[in-house]
């Protein structure tokens, strides 16, 4: 009788062709999150199974961040032997019965059909072994305190009395890659997360102006990176090119109300430059449609129109509750709401247009030199590579 992790996994189960490449993927990243070696993850049909040398306990912590895991248990993996089953059952019981448990009953599947006993003969025969051993624990069907599953398969037996819940989702790195454009506010580090769920490799840029912007901004972000990369399984990319002279040049020669769409215009444009230059697939951002005066169809209309990259926008239906409840769960929070202002904010007009048209929007861009700015800001980029446990800067090849 050993101990074992046993890892059921999500949507994967029903990508027909493409199943064994999502289960690659999905494995590769609980090696990464976990630490583990490859000989301490053994894959068989449905079904991961962890043998870490050490204690199992941090191994859960990091896999309950592995997006693709659907659930997972810490089980006693026994021979095809009903004594060592008996045993095994016993002795989870017995835990259970530690913890306050009173009732409990005993559910067996049995997907190897060469074991003699059926799921129903199983239920019976460990039940009984149970109740034999601990009277002071009661069988009961409906609503049992405690489940003992049972999962015969024909690489063993497996017995667990608990199952804990994964984030669900896809293996990140299954749906290509995006850049998010990463403010210090609570959405858009809530988008890269919902992003990262559906598959999607996140890095992000973060739009720097000093001197109106402090380093204390900068850090902010940098500290959300760190929380976004405990669920990408790697270290997360942050780059940071100077919007300083963008903003001056905008707000020099375009009336205050259209001062958000003009800068957002500007950060599509720079973001896409570093996209095609790493090869990202796509741009995301935090917006949700009407959430502010800025976010509406046609103004976010207009800033589509300054690239020809796809943009995708996992919060256009969230409203503000529902993405500070996520945002909480997920970590992000108590960093957005740190008093460290981001560019946006400082350059935010008092009555920001919210119908904006194009042709009038491109009219009162014609006149800035777009090249030379988006060459600026580049020229000046910092990237970084963060981690949950380091932040590091990242040599700076010309973009």
């Amino acid at each position: 009788m050993r101990h074992a992790i046993l890892v059921r996994y999500d949507e994967i189960g029903i990508k027909g062709k493409n199943r064994p490449d999502f289960v690659r993927r999905l494995v590769a990243n609980i090696q990464r999150a976990t630490g583990l070696s490859k000989e301490e993850i053994q894959v068989e049909w449905g079904r991961i199974y962890l043998h870490p040398s050490g204690d199992p306990q941090g191994v859960c912590e990091r896999l309950s961040r592995v997006f693709g895991v659907k659930s997972f248990s810490v089980v006693l993996a026994v021979p095809h032997d009903l004594d060592c089953m008996r045993e095994a059952a016993v002795e989870l019981a017995r835990r259970a019965l530690a913890r306050g448990a009173r009732t409990f009953k005993i559910e067996a599947r049995r997907s190897f059909k060469a074991f003699p006993l059926n799921s129903m003969e199983i239920n019976r025969e460990l039940g009984h072994a149970v109740s034999q051993a601990l009277p002071e624990l009661r069988v009961e069907v409906r609503a049992p305190e405690v489940v003992l599953e049972v999962e015969v398969r024909k690489e063993g037996v497996f017995l667990g009395s608990e199952r804990i819940p994964g984030p669900g989702g896809l293996p990140v790195g299954v749906a290509g890659r995006a850049l998010l454009l990463l403010s210090g506010g609570i959405d858009s580090p809530v988008a890269g997360w919902m992003l990262m769920k559906r598959g999607v490799a996140v890095d992000a840029v973060y739009f720097h102006s000093p001197p109106y912007v402090g380093e204390k901004a900068k850090e902010k972000v940098l500290e959300l990176g760190r929380v976004l990369a405990r669920w990408r399984a790697e270290a997360l990319t942050i780059y940071v090119p100077h919007f300083t002279e963008i903003q001056v040049e905008v707000s020099r020669v375009t009336p205050p109300p259209l001062w958000t769409i003009l800068f957002r215009r500007f950060m599509h444009r720079v973001a896409e430059r570093i996209a095609q230059t790493y090869r990202y697939g796509a741009l995301a951002t935090g917006e949700s449609l009407g959430q502010v005066a800025s976010q509406t169809m046609k103004n976010l209309a207009c800033v589509d129109a300054a690239t020809r990259m796809l943009v995708l926008r996992p919060l256009v239906g969230w409203d503000k509750a529902e993405i500070v409840r996520l945002a909480r769960q997920i970590g992000t929070y108590e960093i957005s709401i740190l008093p460290y202002e981001d560019c946006c904010i400082l350059f935010a007009p008092r009555h920001p247009e919210t119908h904006a048209r194009l042709e009038r929007v491109e009219a009162i861009e014609a006149p800035l030199d777009v090249p030379r700015l988006v060459k600026s800001a580049l020229e000046r980029m910092e990237i970084f590579s963060v981690t949950e446990r380091d932040i590091s800067v990242v040599p700076s090849p010309s973009a």
